[in-house]
């Protein structure tokens, strides 16, 4: 019988991306509001909100990333790519469909940001400590 009750229970790593995005698009989502009201107080060029856009995948990313690592507790490199990768290709997808292009960065420049935010949310939750009860 295992020490802790949900030892036994470890969640698959496609159940744990899908959860991860959530949270990470959550994230993004908020960013995007809140840089959204800032915007509406200052004149900012398009560079400007570019990055903005940018940085709230970049965080989204590394949210999600440790989300699914904190969740499946092994593979923190793997599955904070894993989640990177797939939340890339969500948002790749759904600006095509809706702007046919994507501004600011290049898709190459967005795909590697979220890489390697991914990874290191991933990193960082796999290797932070959990709570026990």
């Amino acid at each position: 019988m295992p020490r802790r009750r949900g030892a036994g229970l470890r969640l698959s790593a496609l159940s744990c991306t899908a959860f991860s995005a959530l949270i990470g698009f959550s994230v993004v989502f908020l960013m995007v509001i809140a840089f959204a009201y800032l915007i509406t107080k200052i004149d900012a060029a398009d560079t400007v909100i570019s990055v903005m856009t940018s940085a709230a995948l970049c965080a989204g990313a590394y949210a999600g990333g440790f989300v699914s690592a904190k969740k499946r507790r092994k593979n923190g490199l793997f599955m904070g790519v894993l989640c990177g990768l797939f939340m890339f290709f969500v948002i790749f997808i759904i600006s095509t469909f809706f702007a046919q292009t994507i501004s600011g960065f290049s898709g190459s420049a967005k795909l590697v940001m979220t890489l390697v935010f991914g990874a290191l949310g991933g990193i960082v939750g796999v290797n932070s400590k959990s709570r026990r009860l």
